[in-house]
């Protein structure tokens, strides 16, 4: 009875099967690879196939609730366990047989029935060719023709490898059928149905096809899309009030942001000064932006950099030789030529202030340009005048060391040869310096990098190497620009895939051992389409290349899922941007004067040409 009841379960399972009872028994009874099939899915499964059976009789009583393979077809289920312990015995489990079988060359991660058969003989497994077939049919259950590593796991001996690997398979069941309903979602939501219309999505799919993975990726992207621009326009949003208003950043600092010239800003301080102008704009992204090494107060330099610079400059070597830069004005009196028409001692026009630096061989004034950015830095009303009260001004500040540094390639090169020394691998410097994984290293953080590596030469002129737009802040491009293109590319491509490093590492990791090896990582990039290499990824990661041990975990990448993406260099700068005059404008300029002057004054607003 019970023989019967197997021959005729066999029977249409092979005809389910194409021929082949294990491709029958994958898809009709076990299509997450677990061996065997509960009492309830075989009544489904009998009903499918239209068999009759007594079901109890065939799972027997020893087993009411489960019946395997190994009861259903003995011989069968024998040469699949003979594999099995093959398997483990010569590779030590699936994923290393499919590692050494896998062509070396043009392998797109898969094996076809022709590459499996011939692995096996190759290896030594002492079996007929159609029962290696056959073997394949158990592992290829929808008929591709190849197969993948995912495809081989639930083979494994090890039960928890195994149970990892069935959790996949099932998960790749679901995703499958995921993708089919964010395809149709799609398909719908571009005809553009009206709500009324018989074929227009329903209210109540919509919590269910917002739940959808490749929705919320697609949303996620969007989400990151947005914030970007809003970052974007916050901060150009900012920098085109200062420069309308007051001309430049250093005197929106002095006139808006720090009038009481304390040199330091609190977040609601900022907060209270646009709320106070009614600024059209994210505040508190703009703030988020500007404390780029998020210690939670802003200074002049975050707001200015590049003139914050010049006055740096100006203010190191004030200190150095007269020793303030207020006392630098009875110097600068002493050397300096202006016309004869000029009475005021407390005050010199931008020629003569520049000529009287040059004559004291001040470094800030050695060319034109650099004269005049720091012309008009000081100048708090943008008149063209520069007075003592705009010394005494900058006497108040505290300048860091960075900023007045010029570039030292002898002390970025020294600093390099130690951090290699103890680190090994520039990206793992990175990451000891960069503790908050923001992609962004502030100044206290590079000197206590340097303290840590014993660093005692010029560390301002080589934060100056690296830090080259004097944003005050460095990033891992400014580090080390190749680890940085490699791993933007590789959380890029992740993002568009996965929506996140996180979710990706979960979707890799075929064996669920909680890493992925080199050669998983290598099929899946060269399937979802990377065009990076794998092998300089682990090693700009410092992992090690000895086989076996080429594993990545998502605690090496987890600190890319906190990346951001860089703002454009143009809308970090603080330089005013040309905008098109107004009519008014335009008709004031043009219109003459009583004594025939054109309107043009003679000191232009925002530090004209030198007097």
């Amino acid at each position: 009875m019970v023989e019967f009841a197997q021959e005729k379960v066999i029977a249409a399972l092979k005809e389910s099967g194409g021929g082949s009872l294990l491709r029958g028994w994958r898809v009709e009874l076990d299509p997450d690879g677990s061996l065997d099939v509960s009492f309830l899915e075989f009544c489904k499964a009998a009903s499918k196939l239209r068999i009759a059976v007594d079901a109890e009789i065939l799972f027997g009583v020893d087993s009411p609730n489960e019946l395997t393979l190994d009861e259903l077809a003995p011989d069968v289920g024998e040469r699949v366990y003979a594999f099995r312990r093959w398997m483990t015995d010569k590779f030590g489990g699936p994923s290393e047989m499919f590692t050494v079988m896998e062509p070396p060359q043009n392998s797109d991660g898969r094996l076809s029935k022709q590459e499996f058969v011939q692995g096996c003989i190759q290896h030594g497994f002492e079996a007929k060719e159609e029962d290696m077939e056959e073997i394949f049919n158990l592992l290829d259950s929808f008929c591709v023709g190849h197969v993948a590593m995912e495809d081989v796991m639930f083979l494994d001996m090890d039960p928890k490898v195994r149970e990892g690997a069935i959790q996949k398979v099932k998960m790749k069941s679901k995703i499958e059928h995921e993708h089919i309903l964010t395809r149709l979602h799609h398909e719908v939501k571009n005809m553009g149905y009206q709500e009324g219309h018989r074929l227009a999505p329903r209210n109540w799919h919509a919590p269910s096809i917002e739940r959808l993975p490749e929705v919320v990726i697609e949303k996620r992207q969007q989400w990151k899309e947005r914030e970007h621009k809003r970052r974007s326009e916050a901060i150009a949003l900012f920098r085109r009030h200062a420069n309308k208003v007051y001309g430049n950043g250093v005197r929106a600092w002095r006139k808006g942001l720090d009038p009481g010239s304390k040199f330091v800003l609190t977040r609601a301080d900022f907060l209270r000064y646009c709320r106070r102008l009614n600024l059209e704009f994210d505040a508190h992204c703009c703030w988020k932006i500007l404390d780029r090494d998020s210690d939670g107060h802003l200074r002049l330099e975050e707001v200015a950099p590049q003139a914050a610079a010049s006055l740096a400059r100006y203010w190191k070597w004030a200190r150095e030789t007269f020793g303030s830069c207020a006392a630098t004005w009875v110097h600068i009196m002493k050397v300096a030529r202006p016309p004869s028409s000029w009475k005021s001692l407390s005050s010199l026009k931008y020629g003569p202030f520049i000529q009287a630096l040059k004559d004291l061989r001040c470094p800030t004034a050695e060319t034109p340009e650099s004269g005049l950015a720091l012309c008009n830095a000081l100048d708090l009303n943008g008149c063209g005048i520069i007075s003592t009260t705009d010394l005494k001004w900058l006497d108040g500040w505290q300048a860091p060391e960075w900023l007045y540094s010029t570039p030292d390639p002898d002390a970025w090169k020294d600093l390099s040869r130690l951090l290699i020394q103890q680190f090994g691998k520039p990206l793992k410097a990175w990451r000891q310096l960069d503790q908050d994984d923001s992609n962004n290293a502030s100044w206290e953080e590079f000197e206590a990098m340097c303290d840590e590596v014993g660093f005692e030469g010029n560390r301002g002129g080589a934060w100056r190497m690296l830090d080259t737009d004097v944003s005050g802040a460095i990033t891992l491009q400014e580090w080390h620009p190749e680890s940085a293109e490699l791993l933007m590319s590789f959380k890029t491509w992740m993002d568009n895939n996965w929506g996140s490093v996180k979710f990706a590492f979960q979707m890799l990791d075929t064996d669920n051992s909680g890493s992925v090896t080199f050669s998983e990582l290598r099929r899946a990039c060269k399937r979802r389409g990377w065009l990076g290499s794998v092998k300089p990824l682990f090693e700009c990661l410092d992992i090690k290349m000895i086989p076996g041990e080429r594993t990545l975990s998502y605690r090496d990448l987890r600190f890319l899922d906190h990346w951001e993406p860089a703002l454009d260099e143009d809308i970090l700068d603080e330089q005013p941007q040309a905008e098109a005059p107004t009519e008014r404008e335009r008709r004031r300029k043009t219109s003459p004067r009583a004594d025939g002057s054109s309107g043009r004054g003679g000191a232009t607003q925002g530090g004209g040409s030198p007097a």
